[in-house]
């Protein structure tokens, strides 16, 4: 009974069902453009492509079949992402990440018994990886909690922890890999852009080569890219992700964290939060991290030590 009372107050009901809501309603507007953008796109210049070689050399397959595998398989795989993401070693790999190894695997297990103290009922998460970077960070990829070398002999393991369980124990993983799985490239046509530290923007710089088909071809492949909805959807998704930070730090606090979890952002990320200048269409996906201590803070005030 203990145990069900703490996974209560670990994510309030009506606040994890909003957003769970929010979510999935973002990502279905996501995939409704990319059918209507990234879907006619990539069949229009599939089509194009395959009856062209097809005049030449037999392809077996029609060009109208090639434009619809083309046109919806992304789709289709980005969908497969929600509802089966990937994990496990061999997914792992395409990030970079190895299994934990046994030193590591300690420190994960002494973590979780931590957090059990206060919530004995914490679910594991599908599987852990390692990335190996010194420095301290962690993510939810599918049902996966990604952490680096440097976070596993940290002192803010548990507290980090804590706020990815967070992720873990909500649809974010799950969305995260659907749309990267949904986005294929960006603007693989783009001019060269500058070393940092040279003149220039970096996504509408004048392109020296010009010409309306140019342009025209540069367009229709950055819409047949598949993320070309998501980045038109950018500020609602900003927004929504910078309320999933948030309650991933209060599921961090209701797990005794609160204190470990505001010193850890204050020491190490705080001095890291450079501001984001930028119109609209560029909305952080997280919330400053001076604001995130201060909510930590204000709701260790308010509860008491624990």
């Amino acid at each position: 009974m203990h145990a069900q009372t703490e996974s209560a107050h670990r994510h309030p009901a009506g606040i994890a069902s909003i957003h769970a809501a929010t979510g999935l309603g973002l990502y279905l507007l996501t995939l409704t453009g990319e059918a209507m953008l990234g879907a006619s796109a990539r069949w229009l210049l599939t089509y194009l492509g395959a009856a062209t070689v097809g005049a030449f050399v037999p392809l077996g397959p029609s060009a109208e079949a090639l434009a619809w595998v083309a046109a919806l398989a992304p789709i289709a795989w980005s969908v497969a992402g929600l509802f089966r993401p990937g994990h496990g070693l061999v997914w792992g790999r395409r990030l970079g990440a190895r299994r934990p190894s046994t030193a590591e695997a300690e420190a994960l297990a002494d973590a979780m018994a931590l957090l059990r103290s206060v919530d004995p009922g914490l679910p594991d998460p599908a599987a852990w990886l390692v990335l190996d970077d010194p420095l301290p960070s962690a993510a939810v990829r599918g049902t996966t909690v990604v952490l680096s070398r440097g976070l596993l002999e940290s002192e803010s393991l548990a507290a980090i922890l804590a706020h990815e369980l967070g992720h873990a124990d909500s649809l974010d993983g799950r969305l995260t890999e659907a749309l990267e799985r949904l986005a294929l490239w960006e603007d693989p046509l783009a001019p060269a852009r500058p070393e940092r530290g040279g003149e220039g923007r970096a996504e509408f710089d004048q392109d020296p080569r010009g010409g309306l088909l140019w342009g025209c071809a540069r367009w229709a492949l950055r819409l047949a890219g598949g993320s070309f909805a998501q980045g038109l959807l950018s500020p609602l998704w900003a927004a929504h992700w910078r309320a999933r930070e948030y309650a991933a730090d209060a599921y961090a606090a209701n797990l005794g964290q609160t204190e470990d979890l505001a010193r850890h952002l204050a020491d190490f990320e705080l001095p890291f939060d450079a501001p984001r200048p930028g119109l609209l269409f560029k909305a952080a996906n997280h919330p400053p991290v001076a604001l995130r201590v201060e909510r930590l803070q204000a709701s260790h005030e308010g509860t008491g030590s624990k």
